[in-house]
This record gives structure tokens, sequence and C-alpha cells, in this order.
């Protein structure tokens, strides 16, 4: 019984496009924004699951590698934790396998800001935002030069919600291991201040996770594109969300960019999936040995 509308149901979060199978899926619809003013106490909505994935493969790229430091990350929704939000990120992209060392970055740049030398295979440390970023640009120009990539595939740093994708790889644990209350396991995931020695140690010498992604929660803490805001949700669209459009004001302090990972000086909890940090305080251009990144790259972006 009853009477059938054709309304419109696009404000959707949760588990929408592609998902990987499982339990514990769930969708939430903002009825509101899609029928407001409009009520009823005994309401069905239909929603209907293709799953045929148009052959989209999660895990296998649809080309190689441009470059062998890369692993390909599958696109999907995950609970962003870490800012109590559901987040779809609708392009598959590749990822540094682990931080880009000094060695890659001297071939690029002019200086090299380190504080831990030695090994130009350690990663690159002390650097400043705009660095990181000055890096991306010339790998870009450098590698579509040497036809690596396409003249649209651009090398840049990861959003907040993408790194967190990323570490996490399907997981919803406190580290992509598991939950390790006691940190008993985590010295043979990540380097941090009870393991290293007081300094920075060799890019993947610790487990990856189950998406070959090296140092995801230790050694060196990793930039992301966003500026750093408490809260997430209200900032951002949770489709492909690219964090705040400005630094943070927060008692009489502008926030920096936003930071995540631990660092080998820092404390277990700070290697958890969802920790996350910010850099310099009043967006000014600061160095900190604690401060690496990694990079990221989209096909046909």
């Amino acid at each position: 019984g009853g009477s059938t509308y054709g309304v419109p149901i696009t404000s959707l979060t949760g588990d929408t496009g592609w998902i990987v199978p499982g339990v514990g899926k769930h969708i939430v619809w903002n009825a509101w924004n899609d029928w407001a003013n409009n009520y009823s106490t005994n309401m069905v909505v239909r929603l209907t699951a293709d799953d045929s994935a148009k052959g989209i493969n999660p895990i296998t790229p649809p080309v190689p590698a441009p470059a062998t430091n890369l692993v390909w990350i599958p696109s999907g929704s995950f609970n962003m934790s870490s800012v109590n939000a559901y987040v779809y990120l609708s392009k598959s992209f590749w990822m540094g396998k682990s931080t880009v060392t000094q060695g890659e970055f001297m071939s690029l740049m002019t200086n090299n800001p380190s504080a831990h030398t030695g090994n130009t295979n350690l990663p690159v440390e002390n650097v400043l935002w705009s660095e990181a970023t000055n890096y991306c640009g010339l790998l870009t120009a450098r590698e579509r030069a040497a036809g690596h990539i396409t003249t649209n595939q651009v090398y840049r740093l990861p959003t907040e919600a993408e790194w967190e994708y990323a570490c996490r790889a399907g997981t919803t644990t406190t580290f992509y291991y598991g939950n390790d209350p006691s940190y008993v396991r985590l010295p043979a995931y990540a380097w941090f201040n009870l393991n290293s020695g007081g300094q920075t140690q060799l890019g993947g010498s610790r487990i990856p996770n189950a998406w070959g992604l090296y140092d995801m929660m230790g050694n060196v803490q990793e930039y992301c594109s966003d500026w750093y805001s408490p809260g997430y949700s209200s900032y951002v669209n949770l489709t492909d969300p690219q964090g705040p459009a400005s630094s943070y004001f927060n008692g009489g302090v502008y926030l920096g960019h936003c930071l995540r990972g631990g660092a080998f000086d820092l404390s277990n909890g700070s290697c958890a999936s969802a920790a996350r940090s910010y850099g310099c305080y009043n967006a000014a251009p600061c160095r900190n040995p604690d401060y690496g990144f990694r990079i990221v790259l989209y096909p046909g972006q």
C-alpha cells in the first residue's frame, strides 16, 4: 500500500561509490537536503547495489607503474575516524612506497635541509611545506619531459583524506596491523622514540601495510596538502575532500598545514592511523627534523 514518490536521493554519505564487499556497510541519506518540508512516519527507501564493478579491479592498476617507487591505491570510501567523517575518494591514484629520500630531493632541489645526514637514502626532513610542493612541481616537469607521465598527470602532496585512506588500507583498527593496546608489535612496523635511537632510519625497513606502503606510521611526519583544522566535515565536501580553504585561527594563532604519521622522536600514540598534527604556528615557514613528505600521482588528473 501507500504512495510512491520520485525523490532525488543525492545527499548520501558512508559506503557509496565502489565499495569493497564486507559486513558493517551503511549509507546515510540526508532526506532534509533532498526532500525538504516533506514528512512521513513510515517511509521505505529502495537502494540498488550494482555488483558488476564495471571491470574495475581494486588492487591491480590499469597500467604499469610510471616509477618503481609508486604503489597503486584503489578508489573507495572509508570512515575517516580521525575527524569522525565518512569520506568517498572517487579516483584511484599512485602513492610513494615510502617518504621522499634526501637523494631524491637533492636531484631536483638546490639544498638538503635535513638534520640527519650521512646517507642520501635517509628520508629528507627538516623541510618546509613550500619546498615539498616545489619538489612535486619540479618532479612533474621532469617526468613529463622524459615521457614517463602524460601531460595531464601531476605529482603533488596527498590530501589528508587520501593519506589516512592509504594508511589504513581497508582497516578500521588503531594501527594498520591491528589494535595493539600495549604497543608490543609496533616496533616491527614503525620507527618512534623507543626504537629509533634518536635519529631517522632508512625507509622501507619496517613492515608495510596491506597495500605495500612503508613508514606510514613513523620515522618522519608527512605533510599533506590541507590546512589543519580541529574539525573537518564542516569545512569540506566529503567526496574527495580538500580540507579548509585557509589556515585555522585558534587561541590567537594560525595553525599550519596538516601532518600525518608519527616520527622517530615522537611517542607510540603518534603512530596511530588516526593521529593528526599540524605544522608551524601562524602559518609561518619553519623547519623541524620531524617533518618530511611523500608524493602522490593521479592518473589523468
